[in-house]
C-alpha cells in the first residue's frame, strides 16, 4: 500500500487559506461558545463577527467536539489515507494536542505522528504549511516526520497587543505579567517560550514600538538562513498588519514562502482587535 499521508491541524494554527483548500489537509474547528449559540470556528462565524461582537460579550472557546475528530479521520480514511501528521497548538495553552492523541491512538487504520507545536497561530499555521510541502515532494514518513521535528524546533511567533483585556479573560494570561497598564499605552510583546506557554519578551510604548522589537527579533532569527516560511497575521487591522511585513521586507526579511491573513476566529477571542503577530520557520 502506498503511502498516503494526511495532515490534521486545530483552528488554531491559524493555517493559510490556500494551504486549507489542498487535498489532505483538514481542519479541526474550536467551537466558540456565546450565551445563547455555539459555533464552530471558521465553520459557521468568521473573525470580523468575532472581532465586531466583543464589547457585547467576550465568548468562551473549547475544545473540537469527539464526533468532529471522528468524522474527520473517517474522511481522511475513506479519502484513501492511511497515514497522518498532526499539528496542533501548545498543549500548554489548549488541550486539543491531547484529545486528539487519544483519537488517533486508538484508531489502528492509520500510522500517526501527532506534533505538539509549543507555537501558537500563525507559528503552527506555519509547520503545517512546511509539513504539508513535504508530504507532497517526500514520500517517506519517517523521513517527513523527522524534518517537521526539526522545524518545529525552529519556528518563533511574535504577537503584539494593546490590551490584555481579552488573554485575562481567557485565563491564557501565562508569564505574561499583568500589570501591564492601559493608561500607559504599552503593548506587550509577546511570544511562546520552550514549553510553549506565553511569555512578554518587552512591553513596549505604543504598538508601532512593539512592530520594531518584533522586527528586529524575527531578523535575528532568521539571520543568515535563505529558506525559511514568514507568516503575518492581524487583529482586524489590516493596515497595520501589511505595514509590518512591509518593513520585513525592506529590512531584508524575505521568506521562501511569505504568508499574511486575519488572526481566525477563536484566537481573536482571546487576543482582542489591534493584534499584530509575525512568525518565522526556518526550513
Amino acid at each position: 500500500m502506498t503511502n498516503k499521508i494526511a495532515i490534521i491541524v486545530d483552528s488554531c494554527c491559524d493555517i493559510p487559506e490556500e494551504y486549507l483548500n489542498k487535498p489532505g489537509v483538514y481542519e479541526l474547528p474550536m467551537q466558540i461558545n456565546y450565551k445563547d449559540k455555539t459555533y464552530l470556528d471558521r465553520v459557521n462565524i468568521t473573525s470580523k463577527q468575532v472581532y465586531d461582537n466583543l464589547e457585547q460579550e467576550i465568548p468562551k472557546t473549547s475544545l473540537p467536539t469527539g464526533d468532529s475528530i471522528q468524522r474527520t479521520l473517517d474522511e481522511a480514511y475513506d479519502a484513501g489515507y492511511n497515514k497522518i501528521i498532526s499539528i496542533s497548538i501548545s498543549s500548554n495553552l489548549s488541550g486539543t494536542y491531547n484529545f486528539l492523541s487519544t483519537f488517533l491512538e486508538q484508531d489502528d487504520r492509520f500510522t500517526y505522528h501527532a506534533f505538539d507545536t509549543k507555537q501558537v497561530a500563525i507559528g503552527a499555521g506555519l509547520i503545517a504549511v512546511a509539513a504539508k510541502d513535504l508530504v507532497d515532494t517526500e514520500d517517506n514518513f519517517e523521513t517527513i516526520v523527522k524534518q517537521v521535528e526539526k522545524i518545529c524546533a525552529n519556528t518563533v511567533t511574535y504577537f503584539c497587543i494593546p490590551t490584555l483585556t481579552y488573554l485575562r479573560a481567557g485565563g491564557r494570561i501565562g508569564l505574561v505579567s499583568s500589570v501591564v497598564g492601559g493608561m500607559l499605552k504599552l503593548a506587550p510583546v509577546i511570544t511562546c517560550n520552550e514549553e510553549g506557554i506565553y511569555t512578554s519578551i518587552a512591553k513596549a510604548r505604543g504598538m508601532k514600538k512593539g512592530q520594531k522589537i518584533m522586527r528586529e527579533k524575527i531578523k535575528e532569527f532568521v539571520g543568515d538562513h535563505k529558506d525559511y516560511l514568514i507568516g503575518v497575521s492581524h487583529g482586524d487591522d489590516e493596515q497595520a498588519g501589511g505595514n509590518l511585513l512591509a518593513k520585513l521586507e525592506e529590512n531584508g526579511v524575505h521568506g521562501k514562502k511569505e504568508f499574511f491573513g486575519i488572526v481566525g476566529p477563536a484566537l481573536g477571542v482571546h487576543t482582542g482587535p489591534g493584534l499584530v503577530g509575525v512568525a518565522a520557520c526556518l526550513l
